[in-house]
């Protein structure tokens, strides 16, 4: 099946499997009951914010 796309038409249907994969695998991470918001850039302003 994938013999008879062109190459660019294959690279591209590789990246969007990638990315859905990548999308279902973001869902699935963040519906799990022991998943918590680890976000970085909150962290760094609090700490800022605590500074002053």
């Amino acid at each position: 099946m994938l013999e008879s796309l062109d190459p660019f038409q294959q690279l591209l249907l590789g990246v969007t499997s990638v990315g859905v994969l990548m999308i279902l695998l973001v869902i699935f991470l963040t519906a799990s009951p022991n998943f918590e918001n680890t976000d970085r850039l909150k962290k760094i302003l609090d700490f800022f914010e605590k500074k002053n």
